[in-house]
């Protein structure tokens, strides 16, 4: 914008508001000054001094006055034409603002690792729509590094995982921690039990989940540490597969496995396996939430934190670190 330009909104259109514009274009659409203020809730004389100032900001006559009927100029119709296009660019803008005004802008895209997604989300979902009833959501899943890559490419607004990110751009909160149960198959020694100490893990044939995917290392039994290391043993790793694949591994191969206890319902009712509790201090995970430093919403997802940190109790999950005996 040039200075001329400046000069001509400043000098002329200063005093003509949002809401003038909307007055000359009512009384174009009525084509009547008695109507258009009895619409607008003014009076006529009143409304026809506003739609004067208008023509007197824009240099030019927009209506030929009559007692039958008032009609828009020549020059009045180009001029009412490009008013109601700037009314309707005003309209969006409002609705815009209002959008904006909302939680997460109205939309939130959130994404979860794939052993998190079929077991957290849902109750996830529910929880939000609850507190958040006005906002949209979208869910993504997949692997902890195809998922951290879209939540810093902002492809997604949130992420929920089993570790910390630790970077810079993002922010990270932990939410709750769920205990594992053990998942055995119905030939495995320990499925005889209802319930085994942590200690009495057998690593035989024991698959475990990769870092990032699954428990904190430090709950995990000694022998299953060594176990991982020896790769003349049967223990195998797991990496990226879904708590679903994992039940069917157990369900078809044998073995054992540790799996989060929202999941144990659900893969109880695979073919040849059981589930058996842990009691003592048993393998857990964190579940945090992680979202970009730079987004404007950052109270918002302070608050969604707050409101998923209650899936401990909607859950009845066992608290961390509690002894189950």
């Amino acid at each position: 914008m040039n200075r001329t330009d400046r000069t001509i909104i400043s000098n002329k259109l200063s005093a003509v508001s949002i809401r003038d514009f909307l007055l000359v274009t009512t009384v174009w659409k009525r084509s009547s000054f008695r109507i258009a203020a009895r619409e607008l809730g003014i009076s006529p004389s009143g409304l026809s001094h506003q739609v004067r100032k208008v023509e007197e900001a824009l240099g030019t006559t927009l209506f030929e006055r009559s007692s039958q009927q008032v009609k828009a100029t020549l020059e009045g119709e180009v001029l009412l034409s490009h008013i109601q296009d700037v009314l309707g660019v005003v309209g969006k803008l409002d609705l815009l603002a209002v959008k904006t005004s909302r939680h997460f802008g109205g939309h939130l895209k959130l994404g979860a690792i794939s052993t998190i997604g079929a077991y957290v989300l849902p109750h996830v979902v529910n929880l939000f729509e609850a507190n958040f009833p006005d906002v949209r959501i979208d869910l993504l899943e997949g692997k902890t590094e195809g998922v951290t890559q879209r939540l810093r490419g902002s492809e997604i607004d949130m992420m929920l995982s089993c570790r910390f990110a630790d970077d810079a751009d993002l922010e990270t909160k932990p939410l709750f921690t769920e205990c594992f149960d053990l998942i055995v198959n119905v030939a495995h020694p320990l499925a005889a039990n209802t319930s085994i100490n942590v200690q009495d893990l057998d690593a035989s044939e024991f698959m475990t989940m990769a870092d990032g995917e699954g428990y904190s290392e430090d709950t995990l039994p000694a022998a299953i540490h060594t176990t991982q290391h020896d790769y003349n043993a049967c223990c195998t790793e797991i990496r990226g597969l879904s708590l679903e694949t994992i039940g069917a591994l157990v369900s078809t191969r044998g073995g054992a496995s540790l799996v989060p206890s929202l999941a144990s319902p659900r893969l109880s009712t695979f073919p040849n396996v059981k589930i058996v509790s842990i009691s003592g201090r048993a393998p857990q995970r964190t579940i945090y939430a992680s979202w970009r430093r730079s987004s404007p919403h950052q109270e918002a997802f302070h608050q969604l934190c707050h409101v998923l940190s209650e899936m401990q109790a909607v859950c009845d999950l066992p608290i961390a670190g509690a002894s189950s005996l």
